[in-house]
């Protein structure tokens, strides 16, 4: 059977966790991790010292050599467009509430090198870049055009 559970060599482990408070000791999960991935949910959290302060709890999560891959929403995407053309939806510089009442922050590769750079967590800056792409709607005629943010981080040696 070429089929491995992770149960049985116990190599993956998952839990709910608010990275916005430091890790649960009970998770044992600080210097514990090779890989770490933030898909989509930085964007989330308010910007400023409460985002900061989720980055430096993520990166804790890191052994040191240990990766941290990191995708999300960057800026001038087509929804912040909309949002930004909206009335009320706009919390502050780049950061809005969308109609299902879900926070947003659309990132620029500054602020992640801000966030997680030496300045912040303190990992190293492997990859940073944006991601574009148009997706179009034949039926509808229409096009989409969508920014994302991507970025690997490594913990220090």
């Amino acid at each position: 059977e070429r089929f491995i559970r992770a149960s049985e060599y116990e190599r993956a482990h998952a839990g709910v966790w608010d990275i916005t408070l430091p890790p649960p000791p009970e998770y044992g999960i600080e210097n514990i991790s090779n890989i770490s991935i933030l898909l989509f949910c930085l964007s989330a959290v308010s910007p400023g010292e409460k985002m900061l302060e989720a980055a430096r709890h993520v990166a804790s999560t890191l052994k040191p050599g240990g990766m941290l891959v990191f995708r999300d929403y960057g800026r001038y995407d087509e929804a912040q467009m909309k949002l930004g053309a909206s009335r009320g939806k706009r919390l502050s510089d780049n950061f809005y509430v969308k109609s299902d009442g879900t926070r947003c922050y659309y990132f620029e590769l500054n602020d992640l090198r801000r966030l997680f750079g030496e300045e912040g967590a303190g990992l190293e800056v492997v990859e940073l870049k944006y991601i574009r792409r148009v997706y179009g709607n034949r039926s509808e005629d229409a096009e989409r055009r969508r920014v994302w943010v991507q970025a690997r981080f490594r913990r220090p040696a």
